[in-house]
């Protein structure tokens, strides 16, 4: 079973993400936070194999990154299309998903991370993207 938290400032995508999620047998939400502090709450009573981390909440990065290396919870950042793949360098993140992601490359990410690989998503594993060049 993964377990992951979703912080994430935008409420649509984390209430969809959570309903998607939810019938996913191998996946357990542990918490979902829009702000800093629910982010920090989420980290103490739950223990992730998986940090899905909006680049929306980069600020509070430096409150989490020792809790995060010490429980080996794997970062997965949640880019914006606009946004560097330099994030995972500079964060040391394990993945790197586009918020325009589909579920299945967004769940083939999650289970990549917890078991240690590394994943970056190019558009081109976009489900949306490929039916578009058909």
């Amino acid at each position: 079973m993964i377990e992951i938290v979703i912080a994430d400032h935008q409420e649509l995508f984390r209430a969809v993400i959570v309903d998607v999620l939810s019938v996913v047998e191998d996946v357990r939400i542990a918490g979902r936070a829009r702000s800093p502090e629910q982010l920090l709450s989420s980290l103490k009573k739950a223990n992730p194999h998986v940090l899905v981390l909006s680049t929306n909440s980069l600020p509070v990065f430096p409150k989490i990154q020792r809790m995060i290396k010490r429980r080996e919870t794997a970062l997965l950042l949640l880019a914006e299309e606009s946004d560097l793949v330099d994030y995972m360098k500079w964060l040391r993140a394990h993945g790197i998903v586009y918020r325009s992601a589909d579920v299945p490359v967004l769940l083939d990410a999650m289970r990549r991370v917890t078991r240690g690989e590394l994943f970056i998503q190019n558009p081109s594993s976009d489900i949306r993207h490929k039916k578009r060049q058909v």
